[in-house]
């Protein structure tokens, strides 16, 4: 996948002048659908692994990132401990949030506490409608609630940019269990209805297979609608829409046996559509195993009967559940939680494209990333990205700080395809200590051109010529 050209620009005029010939010349050939950054003009002395280029940092446990559609380049980040950040196209922060669930939001300063603001999803006419959608744990009159809520971004021009809670239209309200395995992961299907990932609750009950729970379950629900009894509809085509046929099931559910999900994402496809809009996710375990699965319409995923491959209740195992794509053990090193990645389409990274990126909460510790490789067969091989270290990466895109000292908490993608990791060094929501990292290739650390358009090599190796030619 990568180039074996090798190049070394000199100071003279005519061997930068001939170095930037070549490399338009090279960088027009290459991978059809990604820009002329697609291929490098020196060889990949790690090939396989990936840079980090430190994006932001200053966050509160960022669990997730958006890109709004409006032409922007800025970024949408969500901190756990309930606070929407707004970040420009260079990492900048801005000073106020664009959305403050704080006093909502029920979390706290335990090491690990699975609780927050924990999802986010725009709505597709975002631009038109300035709707976003959350998904957050609270606390009403002692009883632990998920709540999943729209509220509108102000289009004031004398307002800064911000939804105002006291507008909260709340969708949805499920009562929790306990006090983790609360999934969280809010997106938009390319069939316009929104998708919702909600943990077991971590209860003793294991009602994920209990199709009259909503927990354990992705959910399906049409946001645009609604009807005497919800304030959403519910899509004609979910699969447990008929009561006669399930008439104890809640029609919102599209799947189920689910744990923990956490972390998903929609597959944007290739061009000639291979893969497009599948939803993978990864399955926290409970003890033994941790799972990325492809949701499956109408489907059992096993919990609480399986874990991994291993049916742990012999006899309550279905032939026609649904088995994860992939699966590793905690025993494997040191491993801790699966962290539900996505499925690389950009053109920044060749050599991971078309891969899907996942990883462990300990992976920058272990200084790994996991990719699954789709096979002609369907089946999925599985290896590792390794993670390169400061002295491995040339300077000028050093992180400042040590990535090995932090735990991925997700992933984030651009309308580019390039992928973010979403990290923190402590455990603890409140802490100020997330940063969110942009892989990149070690060579375009290395190559003075990458990146740069055709237009500009052209006018770069014409200007150099002309300068010398006139010494």
């Amino acid at each position: 996948m990568s180039s074996k050209v090798r190049l070394s620009p000199c100071t003279s005029g005519i061997s930068w002048a001939l170095f930037v010939i070549l490399a338009v010349s090279h960088l027009s050939r290459g991978a059809e659908n990604c820009p002329v950054s697609t291929e490098r003009l020196v060889q990949n002395q790690y090939p396989g692994c990936v840079c980090l280029q430190e994006f932001v940092g200053g966050l509160r446990s960022p669990v997730a990132m958006l890109q709004p559609d409006d032409g922007t380049g800025r970024f949408f980040i969500v901190e756990q401990i309930g606070v929407v950040r707004v970040a420009d196209k260079y990492g900048r922060l801005r000073r106020e949030p664009l959305l403050d669930l704080t006093r909502r939001v029920l979390t706290s300063d335990a090491a690990g506490d699975e609780r927050g603001l924990l999802g986010m999803a725009l709505h597709p006419r975002y631009k038109d409608n300035g709707y976003l959608y959350v998904y957050y744990t609270t606390e009403q009159g002692g009883t632990r609630r998920t709540v999943v809520s729209r509220l509108n971004v102000s289009d004031d021009e004398n307002l800064k940019e911000q939804a105002d809670p006291r507008y909260e239209k709340v969708l949805l309200e499920i009562e929790q269990p306990g006090n983790r395995n609360n999934g969280g992961q809010l997106l938009f299907g390319l069939d316009g209805f929104l998708y919702i990932f909600v943990g077991d609750g971590g209860g003793a009950g294991d009602t994920a297979g209990d199709r009259s729970s909503l927990l354990g379950k992705v959910l399906r629900i049409d946001v645009d609608g609604a009807g005497p009894e919800r304030p959403y509809g519910i899509p004609t085509d979910n699969p447990f829409v008929s009561e006669v046929l399930w008439p104890d099931a809640r029609r919102e559910v599209f799947a189920f046996g689910l744990r923990n999900p956490w972390r998903c994402s929609l597959d944007p496809g290739v061009d000639e559509g291979a893969g497009t809009g599948r939803i993978f996710c990864g399955d926290v375990g409970e003890s033994g195993y941790e799972e990325i699965s492809i949701i499956s319409k109408g489907r059992n995923h096993g919990w609480p009967d399986r874990e991994g491959y291993t049916c742990q209740n012999t006899g309550n195992c279905a032939g026609d559940d649904v088995l994860p794509i992939d699966v590793y053990g905690r025993t494997e090193g040191r491993r801790a939680a699966v962290i539900g990645g996505v499925m690389y389409r950009g053109c920044g990274v060749p050599d991971v494209r078309g891969l899907y990126l996942y990883a462990d909460y300990l992976g920058l510790m272990n200084k790994e990333l996991f990719y699954l490789d789709e096979q002609p067969n369907g089946s999925w091989m599985n290896g590792t990205v390794c993670v390169l270290n400061n002295r491995e990466c040339v300077t000028n895109l050093q992180p400042s700080v040590k990535t090995e000292d932090h735990f991925i908490l997700g992933f984030g993608q651009d309308f580019s395809g390039e992928v973010y990791l979403l990290t923190t060094t402590s455990p603890v929501v409140s802490q100020r200590t997330g940063r969110i990292f942009k892989l990149v290739d070690p060579r375009s650390t290395a190559c003075p051109v990458c990146g740069l358009s055709l237009a500009f090599l052209l006018s770069l190796a014409a200007l150099v010529i002309t300068m010398s030619s006139a010494v």
